[in-house]
């Protein structure tokens, strides 16, 4: 296997592909996702090993807009009662950030994802709140949910609507479960450290209270 990065940043075989599959959408389906082996895994370390030049991290950046848009979950409008309003909007006119996922290994490299209080869908579809696209091992849409309670100012990790399954500290996801510092949850490819910003010490009531 001759693991090669094309400058759009995506990981390919080169002695099956002469250019980037993903790019040139050769054999590529969306709506697949590709199953991981550990014989693949192992693999992939071992191809990754050889080619540490070809892992420098990428990170986005994005404008304000784009970060609020990403926080709330899109525009809000307060004069509709048929719109839902996130936990912290009428009181701080967005949704803040509670917590973080950062990408430790997989095509994202370094990138970090904004959680904001409720469900934190993670799939690899633009439209995911924690969109890891480009990850045919990651199911299109709500692979894994990231909760965060805000009364209980805890965060827990569910299994999402897809058939494939996520892990944290290499152990299965079947039901709802507590998230620490530092945890590391699985889904497929990719692995994301979780980071909180809220929780007991902090959290964005205590600034109300003030």
């Amino acid at each position: 296997m001759n693991l090669l990065r094309c400058e759009n940043g995506h990981f390919y075989d080169g002695d099956q592909f002469a250019q980037c599959p993903h790019c040139g959408n050769q054999g590529r389906n969306d709506d697949l996702t590709v199953g991981l082996t550990q014989g693949t895994i192992g693999q992939m370390d071992q191809n990754l090993d050889q080619n540490t030049e070809a892992l420098t991290p990428q990170y986005e950046t994005n404008t304000l807009a784009a970060a609020v848009q990403q926080a709330t979950g899109g525009s809000v409008d307060f004069g509709n009662d048929s719109a839902t309003v996130g936990y912290y909007d009428q009181a701080l006119g967005s949704e803040p950030v509670v917590g973080w996922l950062v990408c430790i290994e997989g095509n994202h490299l370094g990138s970090d994802y904004r959680l904001k209080s409720g469900r934190n869908f993670i799939g690899r579809a633009s439209s995911m709140d924690v969109a890891i696209t480009g990850d045919d091992t990651v199911s299109r849409e709500k692979h894994a949910i990231v909760v965060y309670e805000p009364k209980s100012h805890i965060f827990m990790i569910q299994p999402g609507e897809s058939k494939e399954l996520s892990y944290v500290n290499d152990k299965v996801v079947l039901a709802a479960e507590k998230l620490e510092t530092n945890d590391i949850i699985t889904l497929g490819a990719t692995k994301l450290m979780f980071f909180p910003c809220c929780g007991e010490q902090f959290n964005w009531e205590m600034l109300q209270r003030v």
